[in-house]
């Protein structure tokens, strides 16, 4: 196999597929494309002249029709040489396969030779990488091993000027800097060339001869503890990097209590099991009470010599009453090296993570009350407190100084409330000062001479500073959060109106609801005679019909948008409201200008949604 590995999206992958295609059948081979995505781009459609092509085999799913490579016609056919792109590519649900790296060995197993294509980000190993440094998930991923059967790697690479010079000439114009603003930044593209030159590093011993190829250890192991933790794939993933740079064996192992080998194995060790198997490694199963000794004794048994772990999430207090695995562990090591994966976010206690925002380390910018409000507030912080106490006064006797002391509270609430943290404050003193000028003896002073009333004011400053500080974190954080749903609401109406701009396609416009909302399938439906017709659909799940949906939406000229999502919050039905109405009515509008107008209007309508998105 001759796999092209290219640094990003954009980088010219397809073009060197293309172009290695009519070199080979130049030279007498029998070549076909058995998959190429050309995306419409005139340059490369243009690389498929000359070249025979498999048709793609359509797929039916839930009403929808997606075309996927046609693995039998080409074995059929059984040329040479076949060119299969973007092999990372996760196929519709109906195929051969679930993925298209699979079909790819199924022809290479056929004897067929493969030309293809992958994003170094797309590579296994790596993905969890590419989601800690760029902030951006992979989806789908190609084993490592695949990409080592390649008898052949070239990389494509561009530096990230002449990368983001190149987008903004092939992709749509107000998509382009929706891509350049996101995925495509200058230093996200720096990291996929430095994991790029890493991963060929790591990996050059499978295919680099001569006397400066680097040397295979034969017989060295490298083990990695398989738990129930949420990074155990993150682990998984570095131990096989490590495994790969040095040309050692990749085992992992699971402890077990031995009181509990009898009992089915966790749901979550199945997940682990596949994912060791496709890094190309071996699984084990120990019993041990002690899981340090257990994990060290086969260790040393298997002669490894390196021991690959997760970092602890337990608290502190749980590791000082029961000890931590990872201190024996390194205790006990010896020559054994032991590595210890941090978690991607540092854990935080249970009760700790309850607590309200104000008593945790806040790194956002702090919200500031609008300057009236915070006017009236110090207005309310001096007249509440003596207003209150002032009516209270004919009650005196019966009420005593607690019954006081409570109700003046509620002026520092109120306070807190409009003001925020400054007025709550000042209304906790003058608070003070009247309940202690008019409801401790001696009356019509400041002198206190029962020390249960000096208690009693004491305990009313602490409880006020403390409430006031409470109200006035929850006042701050409301407005906050009242401010990031208009945000987000304009944001999802900006995003709608370039998409119905016209410069997206009706498939752009499904992918980019389902990858902003996280639907589990959206679908843009066509009313017809026998009911309803797909005319794009993005999803494992996109409904079949508008009653299937949780959330649909009318558009123009009877075609209805249908997304199912069960997990679909408050927050985001009501964004998802914005954004689809927001699309309604740009689509009505363009359809109005365009039969008033004619096409100099569309023209001008298509520009200023242009400038609406620079």
């Amino acid at each position: 196999m001759h796999l092209y590995l290219g640094t990003a999206p954009g980088v010219g992958k397809t073009c060197a597929l293309l172009a290695e295609g009519r070199r080979l059948a130049a030279l007498g081979n029998d070549v076909v494309v058995g998959l190429a995505e050309t995306h419409d781009r005139q340059d490369t459609t243009a690389g498929l002249d000359g070249l025979e092509v498999v048709p793609r085999k359509p797929v039916a799913h839930r009403g929808a029709r997606f075309g996927e490579m046609d693995v039998q016609a080409i074995l059929a056919r059984h040329p040479q040489t076949v060119l299969v792109d973007e092999m990372a590519h996760a196929n519709a649900p109906g195929s051969r396969h679930d993925k298209r790296w699979q079909d790819v060995e199924e022809l290479l197993d056929a004897g067929v030779d493969v030309v293809s294509a992958l994003n170094v980000a797309h590579l296994r190993s790596l993905s969890d990488q590419v989601e800690e440094l760029t902030g951006v998930p992979v989806h789908e991923t190609v084993p490592d091993a695949v990409a080592d059967a390649a008898d052949r790697v070239d990389v494509i690479d561009l530096d990230p000027e002449s990368l983001r010079r190149r987008l903004t000439r092939i992709y749509p114009p107000g998509t382009a800097e929706w891509a350049l603003a996101g995925f495509f930044r200058p230093g996200n593209i720096t990291v996929l060339r430095e994991l790029m030159d890493q991963w060929i590093r790591e990996h050059a011993h499978d295919h680099a001869t001569g006397p400066g190829a680097p040397t295979t250890r034969r017989g060295s192991r490298i083990i990695a503890a398989l738990t129930g933790e949420a990074e155990s794939e993150r682990i998984l993933h570095r131990a096989a990097q490590l495994a790969a740079g040095t040309g050692a064996e990749l085992v992992g192992v699971h402890v077990r209590n031995p009181g509990g080998l009898k009992e089915p194995d966790p749901p979550w060790l199945n997940g682990q099991r596949r994912l060791l198997a496709e890094l190309g490694g071996r699984y084990a199963r120990v019993a041990g009470e002690d899981v340090a000794r257990a994990l060290l004794d086969f260790t040393r048994a298997e002669h490894a010599s390196q021991l690959v772990l997760g970092a602890s999430r337990r608290s502190h207090g749980y590791q000082m009453l029961y000890g931590s695995v990872i201190d024996r562990v390194v205790r006990a090591a010896g020559p054994v090296e032991v590595h210890v994966i941090p978690p991607r976010r540092p854990p935080r206690h249970r009760l700790t993570a309850r607590l309200p925002r104000l008593v945790r380390p806040v790194r956002r910018r702090r919200v500031s009350l609008p300057v009236r409000r915070t006017a009236i507030g110090w207005t309310l912080s001096v007249l509440a407190p003596a207003a209150v106490t002032a009516l209270l006064l004919p009650v005196r006797g019966s009420l005593g100084l607690a019954g006081a002391l409570l109700c003046t509270l509620l002026s520092v609430v109120l306070a807190a409330l409009v003001g925020g943290v400054g007025p709550a404050a000042l209304a906790t003193v003058t608070g003070f000062l009247a309940v202690d000028f008019l409801y401790t003896r001696p009356y019509y002073s400041l002198r206190v001479d029962r020390p249960i009333d000096l208690v009693g004011l004491f305990v009313f400053a602490v409880v006020g500073v403390t409430v006031c500080l409470l109200v006035d974190g929850l006042a701050r954080r409301a407005l906050q959060v009242t401010r990031a749903q208009a945000e987000a609401e304009n944001r999802a109406r900006l995003v709608a109106d370039v998409l119905a701009a016209g410069t997206a396609t009706p498939a752009d416009l499904v992918d980019a609801l389902r990858r902003t909302f996280d639907l589990e399938g959206v679908v843009l439906l066509l009313p017809t005679d026998g009911g309803w017709e797909a005319e794009a659909a993005a999803g494992p799940c996109p409904p079949a019909a508008p009653e299937d949906a949780g959330f649909t939406v009318a558009l123009a000229g009877g075609r209805t948008l249908a997304l199912a999502g069960a997990r679909l919050s408050a927050e985001d039905a009501r964004l998802l409201r914005a954004f689809t109405g927001q699309l309604r009515i740009e689509e009505e509008t363009r359809q109005l200008r365009r039969i008033g107008g004619g096409g100099h209007e569309d023209r001008h309508e298509h520009s200023r949604g242009g400038e609406a998105t620079q």
